[in-house]
């Protein structure tokens, strides 16, 4: 089926000195309520590339010159008041799997905020000694991880503020972390180049520290079924584990070329889709057989760091240093819709609603881009 995605708005914009992570979080429950059907209602300018969409799909977060502003979907105009009195640089933000928080993590610690008011919530997470740049919530939203550049990951308990668990082991700064879906284990990357998982509930690692390839781990995520981790760095495999007991869940996924830049698993069908920085493919797999399941998907002419699935892995969306964003049929492999076109350099994050009608994107033009998606050709 293809898709119509129509764009209209307004920019402004604020120079910025951010690099992308390259890592993807886990996969989030489908939103409840009915999907947008607008085209784009706006383009929202002169952020730094930190972009969080709420679960439900119906607001998204920025973050911009010291503030982090939360916006409507349905309009792309401002929700609230924007959420200020924050110290120093903001490295991440993230949505609770209910929406009702937002995580802003920054030089001095995590706080806690209400996105439809703009009021804290709680007392700030502080026991970091140097900046947080990474935040998850668990997907009961019983727990939020934090990791920074003091090596460590802590375990909160939202409600209260109370450090629950202290976890050590990386000998760098933390860059990601994440939950499987089940919430029975948290997966952890740093710049001493390892993964590590966790068992929340004890704060106990789960066996021995993993390296994906020499240099970096580019990307990590869990299937959403939680029986798989998948990470990827400066070689051309993807290697595969299992988050209960860390052992090798396989032989690793060989791409095409490498390095392996990004890694997104698909809500239904067992799809692992990851893109290969040497030839700018991107290969669906069937992780069930280990095989492909399409073949290569081609267009784009520069590497692919951000991927997302929606429509319960039926839609693909890929994000390039091209500038563009493209829309595939992850069964054939067809493009659902012309590129979509906008963004000045590198696209660096982009976040889909499960329904597949709301996307954000950000970029190296220091842009976000609010799309809407419609299976019929705008009036």
């Amino acid at each position: 089926m293809t898709a119509a995605v129509a764009l209209l708005g307004f920019t402004v914009a604020v120079p910025v000195t951010w690099q992308p992570s390259l890592a993807l979080a886990s996969a989030v429950a489908a939103p409840k309520g009915d999907d947008l059907d607008a085209q784009l209602r706006a383009v929202v300018d002169g952020v730094n590339g930190r972009i969080a969409l709420r679960p439900d799909g119906r607001m998204f977060a920025t973050v911009s010159a010291g503030a982090v502003r939360v916006w409507s979907s349905a309009t792309g105009r401002p929700a609230g008041v924007p959420i200020t009195g924050i110290t120093g640089t903001v490295h991440a933000v993230e949505f609770s799997s209910d929406g009702k928080l937002l995580a802003v993590a920054g030089e001095s610690g995590v706080a806690l905020w209400d996105p439809a008011t703009g009021e804290r919530f709680g007392a700030p997470l502080t026991g970091h000694t140097g900046p947080v740049r990474t935040v998850s919530f668990s997907s009961t939203g019983k727990l939020v991880a934090t990791g920074g550049d003091d090596g460590t990951v802590r375990l909160w308990d939202p409600a209260t503020g109370r450090l629950v668990h202290t976890l050590t082991g990386h000998t760098g700064g933390v860059r990601n972390v994440v939950f499987s879906r089940n919430g029975k284990r948290l997966a952890t990357t740093g710049t001493d180049n390892t993964v590590r998982l966790w068992q929340p509930v004890t704060g106990r690692p789960v066996g021995e520290p993993r390296t994906v390839a020499p240099g970096p781990v580019y990307a990590m995520g869990f299937s959403p079924d939680s029986r798989l981790l998948a990470a990827s760095g400066g070689g051309n495999l993807i290697r595969l584990w299992n988050p209960m007991n860390g052992e090798p869940a396989g032989e690793p996924l060989a791409a095409s070329s490498g390095p392996v830049l990004g890694l997104t698993f698909s809500l239904g069908h067992k799809l692992l889709a990851t893109s290969s920085g040497g030839d700018f493919t991107v290969q669906v797999w069937n992780t069930t057989t280990r095989q492909p399941s399409i073949a290569p998907l081609t267009g784009h002419n520069a590497p692919i760091r951000a991927m997302r699935f929606a429509r319960g892995g039926d839609l693909l969306v890929t994000g390039s240093d091209d500038g563009t964003v493209r829309l595939w049929d992850s069964a054939t492999g067809a493009a659902e819709s012309a590129p979509l076109t906008g963004h000045v350099g590198p696209v660096w994050a982009l976040r889909i609603s499960a329904g597949g009608k709301r996307l954000v994107t950000a970029g190296a033009d220091n842009k976000v881009r609010l799309w809407h998606i419609t299976d019929e050709a705008p009036s």
